[in-house]
């Protein structure tokens, strides 16, 4: 009978200490995790015409951010393609920006948009740098 209870009390412990003991302190941690923000920004796409798109991020957030924004174009009828392309957007509280996507490299024989990514992270805001300084005679 002792055995089996001593065996589940070695498996909760192991359970309870084993697992804090496998994780790396935060200031030792290999891979620096991203801090993306998908919640306040805004995204919408639209066409423009019959040359491309057109890709708008607002900012709703209560400060500054800056987006990156990805995508592919590809070409139609085996013409060459343009390839990955990018924007940097830089957006104050409540501004809004874009980017287009342009598809006009490929010719009459039409394009194909796809692999749209995009991520903002926050930006330090003017009124930080002011809060900052108050306190410094």
């Amino acid at each position: 009978m002792q055995a089996p209870r001593i065996a589940v009390l070695l498996a909760l412990a192991g359970i309870l200490f084993g697992s804090g003991a496998a994780a790396a302190p935060k200031g030792n941690r290999s891979v620096r995790r991203e801090r993306t923000i998908r919640g306040c920004p805004a995204f919408r796409q639209s066409r423009t015409g019959n040359e491309g798109l057109r890709f708008e991020l607002r900012n709703t957030c209560g400060f500054p951010v800056g987006c990156t924004l990805s995508w592919s174009v590809h070409c139609r009828g085996g013409g060459e393609s343009p390839g990955e392309r990018s924007a940097q957007l830089e957006l104050a509280k409540g501004a809004s920006d874009s980017a287009e996507a342009s598809g006009s490299a490929c010719g009459p024989a039409g394009w194909d948009i796809d692999g749209i990514h995009w991520s903002c992270e926050r930006r330090k805001d003017d009124a930080d740098d002011a809060s900052a300084g108050a306190g410094n005679l």
